[in-house]
C-alpha cells in the first residue's frame, strides 16, 4: 500500500466497521422491538379469543377488561417512548431552560418511590446539592429511570444511594446499589435501547421494555452532559454529570 494512501484506507476501513456495527445494531433492535410488541399482542388476543369462546358472568368480563387494558397501557408506554428517541435522536426535543436544584427533585423522586421501595425491603438514601440550568421535568424522569432500575436489583435489607456533588462548572450524581454485577462486556450496551443484561429477564416482564437507560443517556446528552456505568464487588453505580450551565448546543434555544 502507498505511504501516501495509508491514512486514506484506515479511515475507510474504520467507516465500514462503523457501519457495520450500525447495521448490526439496527437488526437486533428490530428484533427486540417486534418481540416486545408480540408479547402484549399475543396475550391480547388470547385473551379476546378466549372470552369470546363462550358467556361468562360480568364480574369474568370486567377482569379480562382489566388485564386487557393492562396489556394495552404497557403498549402505549413502548410507543411512547419509542417516539421520545425518535424525537430526540432528529433534534425534534428542545430541554427547557430553567435553574434545576438537583437535591430538592432527588428528594421528590424519593419520596415517590419511598412505598415502592419499602415493600421490596430496601433504603432510599442521598447526600450533597447542586443547582443546574436545565428541563426539570426531564431530568426527573431520567433519574427516576435509574432510581427504579436500581430499586428492581437491590437485595432486600440494602440501601441505594445517591450522591449529588457540585464541581467547577459541572454537577455529579450518582446512583449506587448493591446487587448481581454487571458483566464489564454487558457495561457498554446497556444503555442500548431494549437490551437487557439479563435476557432471561426479558419473557412476561410486562412493565419494563428495556427503554429506560436509553432514555436517561438521550436526555443526559441533550443537557450537554455524559453518564457511565461501573459494576463491581457485588455493586452497580451510575453516574451523571451535567454542566451547571448551559444546554447541548444543538437543542439549545
Amino acid at each position: 500500500m502507498p505511504a501516501e494512501l495509508r491514512a486514506l484506507v484506515r479511515a475507510f476501513n474504520q467507516m465500514l466497521a462503523r457501519l457495520e456495527d450500525s447495521f448490526r445494531r439496527l437488526s437486533e433492535f428490530s428484533s427486540d422491538l417486534a418481540h416486545e410488541l408480540r408479547t402484549p399482542i399475543q396475550n391480547l388476543l388470547m385473551q379476546t379469543q378466549v372470552t369470546l369462546s363462550r358467556e361468562h358472568e360480568p364480574a369474568e368480563y370486567r377482569a379480562t377488561f382489566q388485564s386487557n387494558l393492562e396489556e394495552l397501557e404497557r403498549l402505549s408506554r413502548i410507543a411512547s417512548d419509542m417516539l421520545f428517541l425518535a424525537r430526540a435522536d432528529n433534534r425534534l426535543v428542545a430541554p427547557k431552560r430553567e435553574s434545576v436544584e438537583l437535591h430538592k427533585e432527588v428528594e421528590r423522586l424519593l419520596g415517590f418511590y419511598e412505598a415502592y421501595a419499602s415493600e421490596r425491603g430496601v433504603r432510599l438514601t442521598h447526600s450533597g446539592a447542586a443547582t443546574i440550568a436545565g428541563d426539570r421535568l426531564m431530568l426527573q424522569r431520567a433519574l427516576s429511570n435509574l432510581l427504579s432500575n436500581a430499586i428492581r436489583f437491590t437485595p432486600a435489607g440494602r440501601e441505594i444511594a445517591v450522591g449529588i456533588a457540585q464541581r467547577a462548572g459541572s454537577a455529579e450524581i450518582s446512583v449506587t446499589n448493591p446487587g448481581p454485577e454487571i458483566a464489564p462486556a454487558q457495561l457498554s450496551r446497556i444503555f442500548d435501547r431494549l437490551y437487557r443484561a439479563d435476557p432471561s429477564r426479558r419473557e412476561g416482564d410486562s412493565e419494563h421494555a428495556g427503554l429506560g437507560l436509553a432514555i436517561a443517556k438521550s436526555i443526559v446528552e441533550m443537557h450537554g452532559g455524559t453518564i457511565r456505568a461501573e459494576s463491581s464487588a457485588g455493586v452497580t453505580r451510575f453516574q451523571l454529570t451535567l454542566p451547571l450551565r448551559g444546554l447541548h448546543p444543538d437543542v439549545a434555544g
